[in-house]
């Protein structure tokens, strides 16, 4: 078991962090990349998923840091019960960012359907992982972009096999609004397609010309009534269901 150290600061308020992983090297050199932030500031660090869900408890962190493959309990499992906790309280913190040495579009699905916000491989550029660690407080959803092409992939690669994909020749958003798509307001349709091609919060109210708080609004309204825990999901979806193609969509890294 780590014992966690809560590390104490002034000013302005920091985003709060628990790594989980367990191998202590990773822990450390991970804590050590985000402390070297201003803004940001590593809480706990657990070695394995059943220690990370009580240290929630105790700490309360804004982001977990979740690596996927350790013992007693998994990373997917942590993330589900984690989100899925959060959810059943109406709470949208803690946001798990999960990370993992193998770039195996299984590993990618499974996180996404446990509720992660984010997917990220364990060799990514620090500056990257930062950049994801706030974004994700943000509310937006991020995936590593090798990764993303993985995961699109095969969610097209299914459609076909199924025999439900949309002609290439669809217009953008001309695919199936039916189901729990058909609950969505004209609005949140946009915002799900946009959603899908990779936009933030940031860049959505620059575009719909509203505010951030605004689209945050649209964006939980949308997954509510998806019934999705992430943005990553309602990406998903949106693939499955033909309202966005192959080659629309683009991950956006911001700070």
């Amino acid at each position: 078991m780590v014992a966690a150290a809560e590390v104490n600061s002034s000013g302005p308020e920091k985003i709060r962090i628990l790594v989980a992983d367990d191998q202590g090297v990773i822990r450390m050199g991970l804590a050590m990349i985000l402390d070297h932030e201003p803004d940001l500031m590593t809480v706990a660090q657990a070695d394995d998923g059943e220690e990370a869900i009580r240290m929630i408890a105790q700490y309360d962190p804004d982001v977990v840091l979740m690596d996927i493959r350790m013992p007693v309990m998994d990373g997917l499992e942590a993330t589900e019960r984690i989100t899925k906790a959060a959810k059943e309280s109406g709470r949208d913190r803690p946001a798990v960012l999960v990370l993992t040495t193998f770039d195996d579009e299984a590993y990618v699905l499974s996180a996404v359907r446990a509720g992660a916000s984010g997917f990220l491989l364990k060799d990514t550029d620090p500056d990257l992982l930062v950049s994801a660690v706030r974004a994700v407080h943000r509310g937006d959803s991020l995936v590593d972009p090798a990764s993303t092409r993985v995961l699109l992939e095969r969610c097209v690669e299914l459609e076909r096999q199924v025999g439900s994909g949309p002609a290439d020749s669809a217009p953008v958003g001309a695919g199936r609004w039916t189901g729990p798509l058909a609950q969505l307001s004209e609005r949140e349709r946009e915002i799900l397609v946009w959603m899908a091609r990779g936009l933030s919060n940031r860049d959505l109210a620059a575009k719909l010309f509203v505010s951030e708080t605004t689209v945050k609004t649209h964006v939980s309204s949308v997954l509510s009534k998806l019934g999705l825990s992430s943005r990553v999901q309602a990406v998903v979806v949106a693939y499955e269901a033909g309202v966005v193609r192959p080659g629309e969509a683009e991950v956006r890294w911001e700070g």
